[in-house]
């Protein structure tokens, strides 16, 4: 963690307004609104979230990319999704943190007080029916990527997950779609719930296919079509 006070920041000139929860909320609303609001910057490789500790309020993904983990029952960390500039890493007020959110590339968190979060409820009502249906889609995906872990291949969960990483994270090139956040088989494993080796045999099958390419850190999808008939 760095010093949140470092460099200015502030949420009307933040290039990710667009796609942040408090879109919604007007210009002059936020730049009043900005001294409640704590920017902290995060090394890569730092905690944001530690799962188990209790929240206290929103934190918004300002800049940079994270990653979420939660453990499984067997005591297994699984790796369920990236997050963008501008998305909502935790949107409980009160509730212990069900999981850990990392960064994977240097990152500005704004953290938002319960208080000031419900403040901006009462003045904003879709936003917290905003937050709630992103909430729902969390816990969706956790609960499919689970559904996954317990039913699915190996080679089904690696595609599945490619073709969503290709989805949220991907830049359309050459008739296929590069992934554009950096990865490593580290993390497709711990996405997939499967040792390093297994998860490198089926990214080998798939690229004998002419599927994907992969110059590490970067996955390239060459046959959507083909990909999504394994899925």
């Amino acid at each position: 963690m760095t010093d949140p006070n470092a460099k200015p920041f502030t949420c009307t000139s933040c290039v990710s307004r667009s796609r942040c929860v408090l879109s919604a909320v007007e210009p002059e609303v936020l730049a009043s609104s900005a001294s409640r609001v704590q920017w902290v910057r995060f090394e890569r490789g730092g905690t944001i979230i530690h799962e188990g500790t209790l929240s206290t309020g929103w934190a918004i993904l300002c800049h940079g990319r994270a990653r979420l983990t939660v453990s499984t029952e067997k005591g297994k960390r699984l790796h369920l999704r990236f997050y963008g500039s501008g998305e909502l890493l935790e949107a409980s007020l009160s509730e212990p943190h069900g999981f850990s959110v990392t960064a994977v590339a240097h990152c500005t968190i704004g953290f938002v007080a319960r208080e000031h979060v419900l403040d901006l409820g009462r003045r904003y009502p879709e936003l917290l029916f905003q937050v709630h249906q992103r909430f729902e889609e969390t816990q969706r995906h956790l609960a499919t990527r689970l559904v996954d872990l317990a039913y699915a291949g190996t080679r089904q969960r690696l595609v599945r997950v490619l073709l969503e990483l290709g989805e949220e994270h991907g830049a359309a090139e050459g008739g296929g779609v590069r992934i554009d956040i950096p990865l490593s088989l580290r993390d497709l494993a711990e996405m997939i719930g499967a040792s390093r080796q297994a998860t490198c045999k089926e990214l080998q099958l798939l690229r004998a296919k002419g599927l994907i390419e992969v110059v590490w850190p970067r996955v390239f999808l060459s046959d959507l079509e083909h990909l999504r008939q394994l899925s």
